[in-house]
């Protein structure tokens, strides 16, 4: 229930930063597609660590990591779906190449992947989780534009997430 909540809320956030960037509609199509999708990795992951209601071990951590990988492959196996593979998979990707599961960057980041990363941590943050509550509007506005100028988070994927948190 979780991961299909937040995956709505993903593809919800996402389609708003690509009307804000101006996508056309198949490319807003298309990222809300990915946007549903991109966690679809995580059928690999244990509902122990999944619902786990403390901190992960850092063994916990590395079987996490690996749902974009799982994302990248089931989605890749699926010829209907095999293009949004590569974007639904590098949601966790930071323009840095601090990311995972391949470390790519900058430029190796389409507009799509860099939308669905902002919008996946915007939803990740203002949702409750089982150790927090969902942060408000304004902690999470200047968390995302902290992550812009830190260079990891695309900065007008950024500027467009928080015109749309403050409408």
């Amino acid at each position: 229930p979780y991961t299909f909540r937040h995956s709505s809320g993903v593809a919800m956030y996402a389609c708003a930063i690509g009307e804000q960037l101006g996508f056309g509609p198949a490319e807003l199509v298309r990222t809300r597609r990915a946007a549903l999708l991109h966690d679809i990795g995580k059928l690999g992951v244990s509902n122990a660590i999944l619902d786990k209601p403390g901190a992960l071990t850092a063994d916990e951590w590395q079987v996490m990591r690996a749902h974009t990988h799982h994302s990248y492959e089931i989605l890749e196996a699926v010829p209907v779906f095999a293009e949004l593979a590569d974007d639904a998979a590098a949601h966790h990707e930071r323009l840095d190449g601090r990311g995972y599961h391949r470390g790519l960057s900058g430029a190796a980041l389409s507009p799509s992947a860099r939308v669905l990363a902002v919008a996946d941590v915007t939803d990740a943050l203002r949702s409750d989780r089982p150790y927090r509550a969902g942060l408000s509007v304004e902690r999470v506005a200047a968390m995302l534009e902290e992550d812009a100028a830190a260079g990891k988070l695309c900065a007008q994927s950024v500027d467009a997430m928080v015109q749309v948190l403050r409408a």
